[in-house]
């Protein structure tokens, strides 16, 4: 899923930073998502879709 991220980022400047917030915040959005849904793959469901939008929307 990792690569779909970075194909919607318009340069490697943009890469760089994305994977530094993606390697920042995986586990907290992880374990938030977890703690809400109580299914873990439901959490990691959220997780995709949380940096998916932010790779999307990504300035």
């Amino acid at each position: 899923m990792f690569p779909v991220y970075l194909n919607v980022l318009e340069d490697k400047s943009d890469e760089e930073q994305f994977i530094d917030a993606y390697n920042t915040y995986k586990r907290l959005v992880y374990h938030t998502a977890y703690k809400v849904t109580g299914d873990p793959h439901l959490a990691e469901d959220v997780l995709q879709e949380v940096f998916l939008y932010v790779a999307k929307n990504f300035f």
